[in-house]
């Protein structure tokens, strides 16, 4: 076996043109998150000079955005490593880059990403303050003076959000429309901040696990896929919606770090506003499940985020709408039929699948495979005792009996998108859905299952 063969047919030789340097060595990661996968490279030059690279791609473009998103990361990364380096924004040197695979390769760079494996308090402050200044240098690019080439033209903010929410109202359609995306996107798009600043460099995933550090310094910014200009509040909300998932300081310390640095003053309302307008564009329904979209990388971690944005995201715009969430039902069940079955799978992969398994990138796949089992066992628990509840509810709201819990769902769905269900019962009924969906996610999220939002002064 050659190295091209451990990466999808014709990567490596992509690599290597676009490069001008052969790879000598692959060695097969886990990728960005739930949406890449990853690989390390050794390169050769024809002078003799060589390197170790990461590389992250995305052959099936399964992963977060489209094509031009890809260029506008590779296109900073290039220009941030290159001509903008005096700015001090601390990156992986960029090496190449495959836009019609979505790979990009730059240089290892040495550090760790598990900010919440820090135990020492001091540490982490300092830590902390140092990335909050590394975005800070990052907003105060003159990007009218130094416009990126490949990141498109430099536009207000608010132009950014009407696209974004265009391009939202457009993926949601079809048999997999979504009465919550629907019910963000009317809020969201009656609420655009007034008096933005003028745009800056958003890094668009700033937080805890996109930053590699040594001691208390950072040693790079990762994962610059959703790049582009708009409002510096942009980051700060990315900022708090990472942290869903990993620890970092409390955010009122880190926005103070930040506007000592020389940020923007921080402004709350515009802040909730992206959280929420991120959160949404997180939240669409996976559609694994349908033939033509492409397969993740990772389907267990992909549903896992999935979920909790989507739990999240309904309980935000309640909030976001003045609106009051009554308790959720959550009839009890006793264990399903398959359950012993289940519990074996589980026991193979945890103990003697993974433990034998000297592949990182297939040890991540088992343990995403072992938390869909987790998930078909609670739905065979769980779900039809759900589904009735549900039922119960739609019936009440909309004052009409069905024949059963597809019917009422489909009648609900009818009844947001012509409007004719009021916005707070049709909030809370999403929100009482969205629960329940987390409910049957819960043993495969761990840790996760009870996470929200960080408190933001």
């Amino acid at each position: 076996m050659t190295p091209h063969d451990l990466l999808p047919p014709g990567l490596a030789s992509a690599v290597e043109n676009a490069s001008g340097a052969r790879v000598v060595a692959v060695r097969p990661r886990g990728g960005g998150g739930a949406s890449r996968e990853g690989a390390e490279l050794d390169l050769q030059w024809p002078d003799g000079r060589t390197a170790s690279a990461y590389m992250n791609y995305d052959v099936h473009k399964a992963g977060a955005g489209d094509d031009a998103a890809f260029l506008r990361e590779a296109a900073v990364l290039r220009a941030l490593s290159g001509p903008l380096a005096h700015a001090g924004v601390r990156v992986a040197p960029y090496y190449a880059s495959v836009p019609d695979q979505r790979a990009l390769v730059c240089g290892m760079i040495p550090g760790k990403d598990r900010f919440g494996a820090i135990t020492d308090t001091a540490q982490r402050d300092t830590l902390a303050q140092d990335f909050m200044a590394q975005l800070a240098a990052l907003h105060r690019i003159d990007v009218t003076a130094h416009p990126i080439d490949g990141m498109g033209p430099v536009e207000p903010a608010e132009v950014f959000i009407r696209r974004r929410i265009a391009e939202l109202r457009a993926g949601n359609g079809g048999k997999g429309w979504d009465p919550l995306i629907h019910l963000s996107l009317n809020w969201l798009e009656a609420n655009i901040p007034a008096d933005m600043p003028a745009p800056v460099i958003v890094h668009g995933d700033a937080g805890p696990g996109n930053f590699l550090y040594e001691g208390d310094k950072v040693t790079a910014l990762l994962d610059w896929e959703l790049v582009h200009y708009g409002d510096p509040m942009a980051d700060l909300a990315m900022l708090a919606l990472r942290m869903l998932f990993q620890g970092f300081v409390p955010l009122p310390q880190a926005f103070a770090a930040y506007e000592a640095a020389g940020g923007h003053k921080v402004d709350l309302p515009r802040l909730r506003y992206w959280r929420l307008l991120f959160q949404t564009s997180f939240a669409r329904r996976s559609r694994y499940d349908d033939p033509d979209a492409p397969p993740p990388p990772n389907l267990g971690m992909n549903l896992v985020y999935s979920t909790i944005h989507r739990r999240v995201l309904s309980n935000a715009l309640a909030e976001a709408a003045g609106i009051a969430l009554p308790s959720v039902t959550m009839p009890d069940a006793p264990p399903g039929s398959h359950d012993r079955s289940f519990a074996i799978a589980l026991d193979d992969i945890r103990d003697t699948i993974v433990p034998r398994l000297a592949d990182q990138q297939a040890a991540v796949k088992a343990k995403g495979m072992a938390r869909l089992i987790k998930w078909w066992r609670a739905i065979e628990r769980f779900e039809p005792g759900f589904h009735a509840a549900e039922k119960q509810e739609i019936e009440a709201t909309l004052g009409a009996e069905f024949e059963d819990y597809r019917a009422a769902w489909t009648a609900f769905r009818t009844a947001v998108a012509a409007d004719t269900i009021a916005t707070a019962p049709a909030i809370i009924l999403c929100n009482a859905h969205e629960v329940r969906e987390a409910a049957l996610m819960a043993d495969a999220m761990g840790g996760l299952a009870n996470t929200k939002f960080a408190a933001l002064a």
